[in-house]
C-alpha cells in the first residue's frame, strides 16, 4: 500500500467506537506532526508518555468540576434551597472509570494500527 492507501484505510477501519476515533486523532495529528515514515518509526514509550499527558489534563478538569459542582451544591444547602437534581458520586466516578477505559483501549487501538500500517505500508516499499 502506499502512504495515501495506508492512511485512507485508517480513516475506514478507524470510524466507530469513541476509542476508534480517539486513536484516529491521535495518529492523524501524529502524523502531520512527524511525518508519516517517522510515524511509522516512532517508538510505544513516547506515545503512551503523551497518552498519559493528556489523560493527566483531562482527569484534572473532571476532578475540578467535581469538586466545583460539590461546592455549589453544599452552598445551595447552606442557604436552605431544595435541590431537586443533586450529583450521584457512584455514577461519577462509573463515568470516570469508563473515560479513562476509552483511553487505554485508544492507546491499544493506536499501537496495534500503527503496527498494521507498518505491515501494509511494508508490503508497498519491499
Amino acid at each position: 500500500m502506499t502512504q495515501e492507501e495506508v492512511i485512507q484505510w485508517m480513516k475506514e477501519h478507524l470510524d466507530g467506537t469513541k476509542a476508534e476515533q480517539t486513536a484516529l486523532g491521535m495518529i492523524l495529528n501524529d502524523i502531520d506532526e512527524h511525518g508519516f515514515e517517522n510515524w511509522l518509526d516512532l517508538p510505544a514509550i513516547p506515545i503512551v508518555e503523551w497518552y498519559m499527558d493528556a489523560t493527566n489534563e483531562v482527569a484534572a478538569q473532571l476532578v475540578e468540576d467535581f469538586k466545583s459542582m460539590l461546592s455549589f451544591e453544599d452552598g445551595l444547602d447552606e442557604l436552605g434551597i431544595e435541590q431537586s437534581l443533586r450529583l450521584d458520586p457512584v455514577s461519577a466516578m462509573g463515568g470516570f472509570k469508563d473515560g479513562v477505559m476509552d483511553i487505554m483501549k485508544s492507546l491499544l487501538i493506536y499501537l496495534i494500527t500503527q503496527e498494521m500500517a507498518n505491515a501494509y505500508y511494508g508490503e508497498h516499499t519491499h
